[in-house]
């Protein structure tokens, strides 16, 4: 715990959970308009807004934890990128809730849940130290 900058941390999570609430709803709202003549409600159903919404929502995931997780190696300096990994393990079990909430157990969906935070702190990792050697 002591190489964890809890700090930097819960300000990531945080920001995490905010951007992806607030990205969301705006993608939400923009296939709303998009697909005017399909009822609200009905948008997660009905083709092809249900393939924008099952690809859409991981892409927009994905960029959103790795943009936060560079920000976060940036802030910590590297010297401590236990705090990315713990980002990961956090991320991770966001990814394990959802997967329960949801009832989704297919793999080819709950699979990437788990695995796309490690491969993302390993990312953003490596973007930093890319970016600080230059």
């Amino acid at each position: 715990m002591k190489n964890i900058s809890l700090k930097w941390l819960a300000v990531s999570i945080l920001a995490y959970v905010l951007s992806s609430i607030l990205i969301g709803v705006i993608f939400s709202i923009s296939v709303m308009f998009i697909f005017d003549s399909i009822p609200p409600e009905q948008l997660t159903l009905v083709e092809p807004s249900a393939t924008i919404f099952r690809i859409g929502e991981p892409v927009i995931g994905f960029i959103i934890a790795l943009s936060i997780a560079k920000w976060l190696c940036d802030k910590t300096r590297l010297q401590t990128p236990h705090t990315v990994w713990a980002f990961a393990l956090f991320l991770t079990l966001y990814g394990l809730v959802s997967i329960v909430v949801h009832q989704d157990l297919l793999l080819a969906t709950a699979i990437p849940k788990v695995l796309a935070p490690w491969i993302i702190a390993f990312l953003a990792l490596n973007w930093s130290r890319h970016v600080q050697s230059e």
